[in-house]
């Protein structure tokens, strides 16, 4: 394990950052934790589940991270033995190894967290499209249309990070065998036990080219799908709050038909960005079709 005991006072937040083969993009994370502003004031855990490369190694470079190794391949499994390691320190961040975000963004978030009242929140997202080709970019823009952001600024899905106070994640146990664990972690809360702090900003990672976006759409609609399905097995989604009304409907047909409910926001500048999303979505539920019809199975570190 890579912990290096440090001098300070009381931790004021535990943050768990499950890992997947991250040796070269976890620095970028792990660089934010250690700086001086907030060095120490955080429990840090790295929870690599399943690597082949060097993260933990990278991880245990750096002071007062703790780092450990478990045999089992599922992000779920990283969640849940950090959840372990972390114990009863709160306000509780779960961070994707690969986000990048500022130390005054993770200070707004601890803050916003530090509370009695059950509260959850996430940073304000920018995507790092600028290595990224025309159709991905225009992919990403597409998000930002009145369309889309009507939903998002209502969920805590796709931004890297999110975090309880220590009442909010008592709402439940452990979280499932679900891909879309952010989807999950959402679905537990009302839209007043939200917020999203406009000072904490994260740069989430993006793909490149088209193959690699494909893929990764590939694997959320895997992660869609196990969630609708989850909802009807008992003990899988406890869901006390949220009405299936309050979600966003994830098939085709449901944005088609949201598109023409919402036609007086889009944008004359939308309309490239948000069907080439459409398109993309499309190709991607019709790939995931194709893989689960020869047998393939879908993988989510």
């Amino acid at each position: 394990m890579g912990w290096t005991t440090v001098d300070h006072m009381p931790s004021h937040a535990s943050i768990i950052i499950p890992a997947y083969n991250e040796e070269t993009r976890i620095r970028g994370l792990l660089d934010t934790l250690s700086d001086p502003s907030i060095r120490g004031a955080y429990d840090v855990y790295v929870v690599c589940n399943g690597c082949t490369d060097r993260t933990r190694q990278v991880a245990e470079e750096y002071a007062g991270v703790l780092a450990v190794e478990i045999d089992g391949a599922g992000k779920h499994l990283a969640l849940n033995e950090g959840d372990r390691l972390a114990g009863d320190v709160y306000p509780r961040l779960y961070c994707d190894a690969d986000i990048r975000i500022s130390p005054s963004s993770i200070v707004a978030l601890v803050e916003a967290l530090t509370t009695e009242e059950v509260k959850v929140a996430a940073p304000v997202v920018r995507y790092a499209v600028e290595e990224s080709t025309w159709m991905v970019k225009m992919f990403f823009r597409a998000l930002e249309s009145p369309v889309i952001t009507r939903w998002h600024s209502e969920h805590l899905v796709g931004r890297g990070l999110y975090g309880a106070s220590r009442a909010a994640r008592r709402r439940f146990e452990s979280f499932p065998a679900l891909f879309a664990d952010d989807l999950f972690f959402d679905s537990q809360f009302g839209p007043t036990e939200k917020a999203t702090p406009p000072d904490a900003i994260a740069t989430v990672w993006v793909p490149v080219n088209l193959r690699q976006l494909i893929r990764g759409e590939v694997r959320v609609a895997e992660g869609n799908k196990q969630y609708r399905a989850a909802e009807w097995d008992e003990g899988v989604i406890t869901d006390h709050v949220v009405t299936r009304h309050d979600r966003f409907e994830l098939r085709l047909g449901d944005r088609i038909t949201a598109l023409r409910r919402w036609r007086r926001d889009l944008r004359g500048g939308d309309l490239v960005p948000v069907f080439v999303y459409l398109g993309i979505v499309a190709a991607a539920r019709m790939s995931l079709a194709v893989k689960k019809l020869r047998g393939h199975q879908i993988h989510w570190r």
